[in-house]
């Protein structure tokens, strides 16, 4: 009788059972710890990071141990003038360049979105890091991690968050000082060029000043003369004997006195003397229409005042004329300086007072245009002005057409007086800085954008 017969049942059984289950033990522990650990992806690694500045790989466990881990996490955390990620990771002996590290830390900083240092370690202590702008610059960087060199990976994070914390406290004071400086430059140019503008402005205020009081008084003469020679036709406006068409001629003249009197009394601009020569004007017309009627001749025809002087009144015919320097150009004058003219006299000018000293009123400067503009309005105005002026002091205000309103401006002459991270390429600004001789690692390695590495 077979062994297989006398076996027992049950005996057999757990026979082949056994086997079975010795096999599939002994295949465990040949080939079942071999198989590659599942790496850590980009997504595990910033989930990590949102709550602790140090992120140690599922695949590098042993890199740091448990106090270590607690050391550089309290060196992170004391990090006042920079924050630091780091994250720990698999050997470069595993095929890991730096190119893949950079793109790592670059998808885990988008993902965390805080964080202005990022670092990364391999478990064969190697570094690579990327910096935001403005906080460390990629030479900073670099010569950040060469100078962390040489020990454990505690020791050199450690080291690393020790300088590159300095470093950005220093950047920073730099910085503010800078601006300090650049602030203080600015409020002293502010306040120079306030200064220079206030003393620019009242120097320009004290010449429009001074010219006012001037041209106020040259104008004060001409009404006052006005006044004298009105005075001399000694007329009683209520004598029955004299013709209704000098009283009333007599009349216009003293309002028209009266009007430029007043108008001289409010004027506070230069512009405002167009009023009164203006009246004067029609007071000088009106006086010389008086007189003839008097005498029994006609009234003379309505011409321009004298140009030479409108104190003369208007002027009997033009006679041709030259400025000092200038060209000649037809002018209206008066009989007594036509014959002067004509004899080659100078004319009897009209002379004002500028800056302590007399000289003719069209030599006087651009606060004497409206003065010259109201004497002239009646008869082309600026037009004819135009001419008559051209290369004197006051010419070249009458280049357009003339109004009451168009000699403003510039009458009292001319004054004197967080960004992005910087990552750069696969080094140079992000960091890139490997602290250890050439090369790269060759291939190999998967860091892909957002997938396991």
């Amino acid at each position: 009788m077979s062994s297989e017969l006398t076996t027992p049942r049950g005996v057999r059984t757990v026979r082949r059972l056994a086997l079975p289950a010795v096999l599939a033990i002994i295949g465990v522990m040949l080939f079942g710890f071999m198989a590659p650990a599942q790496a850590d992806d980009v997504s595990q690694i910033a989930n990590g990071l949102r709550s602790s500045k140090l992120y140690v790989s599922t695949d590098v466990p042993n890199a740091l141990s448990p106090s270590d881990q607690e050391a550089v996490r309290a060196a992170l955390n004391n990090a006042k003038d920079v924050d630091i990620r780091v994250v720990v990771t698999k050997s470069t002996q595993n095929g890991v360049t730096q190119r893949q590290l950079v793109q790592m830390l670059r998808s885990v900083q988008q993902r965390v979105g805080k964080g202005e240092v990022y670092l990364a370690v391999t478990a064969d202590d190697k570094m690579t890091g990327i910096a935001k702008s403005g906080v460390l610059s990629g030479t900073e960087l670099n010569q950040i991690i060469s100078q962390a060199s040489g020990s454990d990976i505690k020791t050199r994070v450690i080291t690393f968050v020790q300088l590159a914390d300095k470093k950005a406290k220093d950047k920073a004071s730099a910085s503010a000082t800078n601006g300090l400086v650049v602030l203080g430059v600015l409020v002293l140019i502010v306040a120079g060029g306030a200064g220079l503008f206030l003393v620019a402005r009242k120097k320009k205020r004290d010449r429009q000043a001074q010219q006012m009081a001037e041209l106020k008084a040259s104008v004060e003469e001409d009404v006052t003369r006005l006044g004298e020679d009105i005075s001399g036709l000694d007329l009683a406006i209520t004598d029955p004997k004299l013709p209704a068409e000098a009283r009333e001629d007599y009349t216009r003249a003293l309002d028209s006195y009266d009007s430029a009197k007043t108008a001289t009394e409010r004027a506070q601009r230069p512009e405002d003397m167009t009023l009164v020569t203006k009246a004067l004007e029609e007071g000088r017309y009106s006086m010389m229409a008086v007189r003839a009627r008097l005498a029994g001749e006609p009234v003379p025809e309505r011409r321009a005042p004298c140009f030479f002087n409108p104190q003369h009144g208007p002027s009997v015919q033009d006679v041709s004329w030259a400025p000092m320097g200038g060209m000649p150009r037809s002018v209206p004058a008066c009989a007594a300086d036509a014959a002067r003219i004509m004899r080659g006299e100078s004319p009897d000018s009209r002379l004002v007072e500028v800056g302590g000293h007399r000289r003719p009123y069209w030599d006087a400067g651009p606060a004497y245009g409206p003065y010259a503009g109201g004497y002239y309005s009646g008869y082309g105005g600026g037009d004819m002005l135009s001419g008559l002026l051209i290369g004197t002091a006051i010419g070249s205000m009458f280049g357009g057409g003339w109004g009451g309103g168009g000699f403003g401006g510039g009458w009292g002459g001319n004054d004197s007086g967080g960004g992005g991270i910087d990552f750069g390429g696969d080094s140079g600004d992000a960091g890139g800085g490997w602290d250890f001789g050439g090369g790269d690692f060759g291939g190999g390695g998967d860091f892909g954008g957002g997938g396991d590495f």
